[in-house]
């Protein structure tokens, strides 16, 4: 048995001994003795108000404290559990580029039979039958992996749990690349009513860019972005060519792509006048003095103005691929070393898609995350139980005080 509310059963044990503590104060009428001059004495109530080591008229006592303990107990709502206390656990595992094969054997080893499966990438599915085929089929894709729909699921699924069980607990396999951390985590993070278990496999390996920028101006307005990207790629990863051309692909970059180069080309602005626009990447967005320049070419989307044409797209081309921006950047001013536009030159002279750019967060960030699912979490789920033997308790605690009613009749008024 559990209680919904147990702050009630202890306003209980103190509203008791404070009636057991009353109890000891007996007012009693001390025995009667002639006295000549009680003629002058005031009429009134002559008892004494005296403390008693040992109360009397205990069977009124135990209804007392039994009918308030009984009122606690009914307000505390206890809840049957047929088989014990139950964890219930939602297990959520991450299956997008940033994860290898040992994401799957890890998850294998921690589901067990009733646990509720959530697989992700850039999306998330909960699996609603055959789990443990699932866990063994699964596959790494070449999605970019992120986190809040994943959370989105996993408190969906606990809704649904949290009527049947004493506890809930998340377990998170995921390398928790840096990429799937959006703005919205931590507040999911903080939604989670229950306990938070983290299972962290191997990062994949990165695929950095090893951009290189064909042209023969020195002052191209492209040169320092690309030398800022090249500075701060990270090391250790596996390079992959990235080749920045400005007139139209040729033989020659197509031959490029073919054997896994990722060609990028990126017009120059021209005599077009800039004016003020918005372009969003992936994880950039720049309100700068840009121009849009037309293109015909055809493929994924990987950019769009802020009324939704794209700005930039992509085509697999061999083991490469083909990747088209049509923003023209100013021949003069400072829009291309602003941070935004090199976070969003990042996303358009990176790797082709498929490649994983993925780095694992930092252990603080990992410990944020988990610090707020622990300290804010709701205390209550979300759907609450009834209490059937709430009633009857109250009933049981209504019979004692009518009880005590009458044995205070019977005892007479020294109860």
């Amino acid at each position: 048995m559990s209680f919904l509310a147990p702050l009630w059963l202890a306003l209980a044990g103190l509203a008791a001994g404070g009636v057991v503590a009353l109890h000891l104060i007996a007012s009693r009428r001390p025995p009667p003795a002639p006295f000549p001059t009680a003629r002058f004495v005031p009429e009134g109530d002559s008892r004494a108000v005296t403390r008693t080591a040992r109360p009397a008229d205990l069977t009124l006592l135990a209804m007392r404290a039994g009918a308030l303990l009984l009122l606690g107990a009914a307000f505390a709502r206890p809840v049957l559990r047929i088989g014990g206390a139950r964890m219930a656990r939602v297990v959520v595992v991450d299956r997008s580029r940033s994860a290898l094969a040992d994401v799957g054997d890890s998850a294998r080893a921690i589901w067990r039979p009733g646990d509720v499966l959530v697989l992700f990438d850039s999306s998330a599915r909960r699996i609603t039958g055959g789990e443990a085929d699932s866990l063994r089929q699964i596959r790494q894709v070449g999605a970019r992996g992120a986190l809040s729909p994943a959370l989105v699921a996993a408190v969906r699924a606990a809704s649904a749990l949290a009527p049947h069980a004493d506890s809930l607990q998340l377990i998170l396999v995921s390398p928790v690349a840096i990429e799937e951390v959006d703005s919205a985590t931590s507040s999911l993070f903080a939604l989670w009513p229950g306990r938070v278990r983290l299972v962290r496999p191997t990062t994949a390996v990165p695929v950095v860019p090893d951009i290189t920028l064909e042209t023969a101006r020195a002052d191209d307005e492209l040169r320092p972005v690309v030398a800022a990207l090249n500075t701060a790629t990270a090391a250790g990863g596996v390079r992959a060519n990235v080749r920045v051309i400005r007139n139209p692909p040729s033989a020659f970059d197509s031959a490029a792509a073919l054997r896994g180069t990722a060609i990028v080309h990126w017009p120059e602005l021209g005599a077009a006048i800039p004016h003020a626009g918005g372009v969003w990447a992936v994880n950039a967005t720049v309100v700068a003095p840009l121009s849009s320049v037309p293109f015909a070419a055809t493929g994924r989307v990987v950019a769009r103005w802020s009324d939704g044409r794209p700005a930039a797209v992509e085509a697999t081309v061999g083991r490469g691929c083909v990747r088209t921006v049509g923003i023209g950047t100013p021949l003069a001013g400072d829009v291309a070393l602003q941070p935004a536009f090199i976070a969003l030159a990042r996303q358009l002279l990176g790797p082709c898609s498929g490649a994983s750019t993925s780095v694992a967060a930092s252990d603080s960030v990992v410990s944020r995350l988990r610090r707020l699912a622990l300290s804010r979490a709701p205390a209550v789920p979300a759907t609450d139980p009834e209490s059937p033997v709430a009633p009857w308790l109250a009933a049981a605690a209504l019979l004692l005080l009518a009880g005590e009613l009458f044995a205070r009749r019977v005892t007479g008024p020294a109860a």
